[in-house]
């Protein structure tokens, strides 16, 4: 009865090891991505950025690596990058992104991949924003003509939108918070706001078209910083005609300092960025 036992326990020992070498074994859990993608110039950097931050930077994609959301799957598609395009949109990512933030920040909010897409949207029609996030993913959807031909007001519209975008997943996982000063200064009842009233509020983004409430709120703040420079700030959103309770320079020091002292970084110096 003994050996029974003992010849027993060693069965199941085996096969919760097989189990074990399975599930760190599953192909499911192998990325099927590999680098470089091509041989053109950019591709070194590429494939550096990868060894130096382990994020994907891809220009050729298939639909499930935009749109898979681990619990749902993105109604609108994203299409490959313009060849001719690729270096140009590469660059805005780096100038306008990666440049812009430590070291430290980059390895704790990086997603696990970077699409380059000619464009993002539902068939011929190009999305506004041009940008899209899941949690592994941040696509950048102007990898075509049109980043090009963007004027210097365009591009900072962009670029706050591409903050806006990053960061938006970065909070989803919980790669930075709402700090606590920040929450304490929104509304009591987003419901109230509208265009009328909103800036008296401390409301900065649009209160029609999405969904107001705290995060796209606190959103709203890091696309305001991201696209304005400082003597832009303070002629518009600052000027006492719009804030007329101080409201949304309360939360714009806020945002200053929580990204100051956490991250160690100046957001205010990317919306300064020309």
């Amino acid at each position: 009865m003994r050996r029974y036992y003992l010849l027993l326990a060693f069965i199941l020992m085996a096969l919760m090891a097989c189990r074990k070498e399975a599930i760190l074994t599953s192909p499911a859990e192998v990325p099927g991505y590999t680098l470089p993608q091509g041989n053109h110039s950019y591709d070194d950097s590429i494939v550096q950025f990868y060894k130096k931050y382990n994020c994907y930077i891809l220009y050729r994609f298939t639909h499930a690596d935009f749109a898979y959301n681990y619990t749902n799957m993105r109604e609108d598609s994203a299409f490959n990058a313009n060849p001719a395009y690729i270096g140009y949109s590469l660059r805005f990512v780096y100038d306008q992104l990666i440049l812009q933030y430590p070291d430290t920040f980059l390895q704790k909010t990086l997603p696990f991949k970077i699409l380059l897409a000619s464009y993002i949207g539902k068939g011929p029609e190009r999305d506004a924003a041009g940008f899209a996030s899941t949690v592994s993913t941040l696509t950048v959807g102007w990898a075509d003509s049109t980043l090009l031909n963007k004027t210097p007001a365009e591009i900072k519209r962009l670029r706050g939108l591409l903050h806006r975008f990053y960061m938006e997943r970065a909070y989803r996982v919980k790669g930075i918070d709402i700090p606590l000063a920040f929450q304490e200064l929104v509304p009591f009842d987003y419901t109230t706001s509208n265009e009328a009233n909103k800036y008296s509020m401390g409301i900065v983004g649009k209160v029609t078209g999405q969904s107001m409430n705290i995060v796209t709120d606190y959103l709203d703040y890091i696309e305001m910083i991201t696209s304005h420079s400082k003597a832009e700030l303070e002629t518009t959103f600052f000027n006492p005609s719009i804030d007329t309770k101080g409201m949304i320079k309360r939360k714009y020091e806020v945002m200053i300092n929580y990204f100051a002292n956490t991250f160690g970084t100046d957001l205010q110096a990317v919306g300064d960025r020309p």
